[in-house]
Parts: C-alpha cells; sequence; structure tokens
C-alpha cells in the first residue's frame, strides 16, 4: 500500500454535480487502486426523465481516470437497494484488498487525509480493537483543548471517508443478528459513556434488528461495538459533506444535520504526533455522541425520568403497565412491555 494514499473505493449513483467535485479530491490523490461503484436505477426510475442521463453522467465523470491507475468497476445491472448496494460494493473491494477507504459521491476529501488514512491503516493493521478512520473531526465545536496530538480514539464511528481493514468488514452484518446477545448482556451500558446514549443506540439497533430502518450505517456502529472497536478520528476537519438536501440523496436530512454540512477543511500537518495510549476519552466520548446524534440528549424533565427508569428498571415497568392498564388501555392492548423492559439497563 502505498503511504501517500490507499486503495480507493468511490461510491456513486446518480448525482454528477456533486461526483464531480468528489471525484476531483480522489484526481489530485492519484491512487495506485481506484474500484468505482454504481448502484443500478429501479426500474420505477428508468423511463422517468433525466434520471438515466445524470445516471450515465456520473458514471463518466468517475471513470474519467487520466493518471497511471488499476481501475475496477463495479456496475450494478439490478437495483440493490441502499443496504445491499453498499454491503456488496464493500464485500468486492475487500476481496481486492486487505484495507482501503471508501468514498461516497458527496464527499469532499482534504487532501491531507488521504495520507493520514494511509499511515493510520499500516500503523493499526495489527491492532484488532481498532476498526475504523475517519475523515470528520467529531469534537470540531468542542471549546476545550484537545488537539494536544493528530488524532483520538472514539466508541462510535463515522463512515464519512471511512478506512478500514477486510478483517474489520468481515464482521458487518446487515440483519445484526448478533443484537439479541449484546442486548441482554448490557455491553453498551458498560461501553457507551452515558446510559442514555446507551438506551438510545439500543433502540436503534433493535429498529434494525426488526428490519424496520433501510439504512447500512448503523449496522457498521452495531459491528464496532460489539467487538469494542475503536475509531481514529483527526483533530482537524479533513472533509466535508456536501450532499445533504441534494437531488438524488440517498437520505433526507434530519435535525441536527446541517451542523456538520459542507463544513470548512484544514490541512493536517506531518509528522503525525500520535497519542500516548489506544483508548477512549470518556469526556470527549460523551460530548461527540451527545453532538452528532442530538436524540441522545436528554431535556431535564427526560433526565429526571431516565434516571428512574435506569436506576429502578423493573419498577418502572410495572407502574407503567398499571398506568396504561387504568388510563391508557389501547396503549395496554398493544405495548410490547417486555421488549421495552430489554432495552433498559
Amino acid at each position: 500500500m502505498s503511504t501517500k494514499c490507499p486503495p480507493v473505493l468511490f461510491i456513486i449513483y446518480r448525482r454528477p454535480e456533486t461526483t464531480k467535485r468528489a471525484f476531483e479530491a480522489i484526481r489530485q490523490a492519484r491512487p495506485a487502486k481506484l474500484f468505482i461503484s454504481q448502484e443500478a436505477l429501479p426500474a420505477d426510475r428508468l423511463e422517468q426523465s433525466g434520471f438515466a442521463e445524470r445516471h450515465a453522467e456520473a458514471r463518466k465523470i468517475a471513470t474519467d481516470v487520466d493518471w497511471p491507475c488499476e481501475v475496477k468497476t463495479l456496475f450494478f445491472t439490478e437495483h440493490q437497494g441502499i443496504i445491499q448496494g453498499f454491503k456488496k460494493s464493500l464485500d468486492w473491494f475487500f476481496e481486492n484488498v486487505e484495507d482501503g477507504m471508501m468514498i461516497e459521491d458527496d464527499e469532499i476529501i482534504e487532501p491531507t487525509y488521504f495520507r493520514f488514512a494511509a499511515e493510520m491503516l499500516e500503523k493499526y493493521k495489527n491492532n484488532e480493537r481498532v476498526m475504523c478512520v475517519t475523515g470528520s473531526d467529531a469534537l470540531h465545536y468542542y471549546n476545550q483543548p484537545y488537539k494536544e496530538n493528530s488524532y483520538y480514539f472514539l466508541s462510535i464511528p463515522c463512515v464519512w471517508g471511512m478506512a478500514t481493514w477486510r478483517r474489520a468488514w468481515k464482521l458487518y452484518d446487515p440483519e445484526v443478528k448478533q443484537w439479541p446477545q449484546v442486548r441482554d448482556s448490557k455491553l453498551l451500558y458498560d461501553l457507551l459513556p452515558t446510559r442514555a446514549a446507551a438506551h438510545y443506540f439500543s433502540q436503534k439497533f433493535q429498529l434494525y434488528h426488526d428490519h424496520l430502518v433501510n439504512s447500512w450505517d448503523g449496522q457498521w456502529i452495531f459491528a464496532c461495538l460489539a467487538n469494542k472497536g475503536l475509531t481514529i478520528y483527526p483533530t482537524k476537519n479533513l472533509i466535508s459533506n456536501i450532499g445533504f438536501g441534494s437531488v438524488g440523496a440517498l437520505h433526507k436530512a434530519v435535525p441536527g444535520d446541517n451542523l456538520w454540512a459542507d463544513l470548512a477543511m484544514e490541512p493536517l500537518s506531518f509528522p503525525l504526533k500520535h497519542p500516548p495510549e489506544v483508548a477512549v476519552n470518556k469526556v470527549w466520548d460523551e460530548y461527540a455522541v451527545g453532538a452528532r446524534y442530538a436524540k441522545s440528549k436528554l431535556s431535564t424533565v427526560q433526565k429526571l425520568k431516565w434516571s428512574v427508569e435506569s436506576a429502578f428498571p423493573g419498577a418502572y415497568i410495572a407502574v407503567k403497565k398499571f398506568y396504561d392498564r387504568i388510563f391508557r388501555p389501547k396503549q395496554f392492548a398493544s405495548h410490547d412491555y417486555k421488549a421495552e423492559r430489554q432495552l433498559l439497563p
């Protein structure tokens, strides 16, 4: 692997405007190995005006490679959907390389991130506790000193500019089949910085397990947490996501996304200054989870309610069942109190 740029998987769809900007950063990095994956249009979009043209234009941009490079392509002929599209693309990528980075068509990479990712992939290739590298600085809005070193470790991964290893990706399971075991062991309550955060992600993983969420990245978060994996974050923001609300975006923007969209980037200095140990700073971890996942933060009233729920989960469920039986009979008849109890500490 080059120490300047690892193998790159470029995932595109039908956004030529963002694809062009993302590809220009890749062109400047000149990776020796470039893999390009493109989802097929669903059948109901093939005949709609403009869709096929934009899809074809994005492919033309991404394949205009004008530097010495080994190029491989995976152009799906049938629509895969978000989950299988990403999984099959990354499976294919890691069948061909031991490590590398994934760039989506709405991610602009700061030039120093390619070298940073390459050095991190090399340095931690045999440390199975480290599962992911990202270009996003999760402490971007943190108002306390944290930039003594070039990077830090957190418990929750970010897939923006994600770099990882074959050894880590093989742990990915879109169906999160391990979730009942992880849930019942209360592992998240041991790993995450607050009980509220653990409960928030417990609810999310239950939805993934029940196939109620059409997304692929939450399962990667689960894989990292279930295997007690850590993610490397740079102390400078090395990636800018320009895809929120763009035409052809796979996800709708949610509250809080505006804080992380189109962030300014700044280069990282070399040689890197490494942290003294591979460990999570719990204060930073708590801040980062709350900043990126706003719904994991609680209001004063919610904190009071949560303190009762988490301290006395069995009693809380018993009282709730009694209240619902008397005052909310429809809720009582339809609610799964056992499932709710399973997600509590």
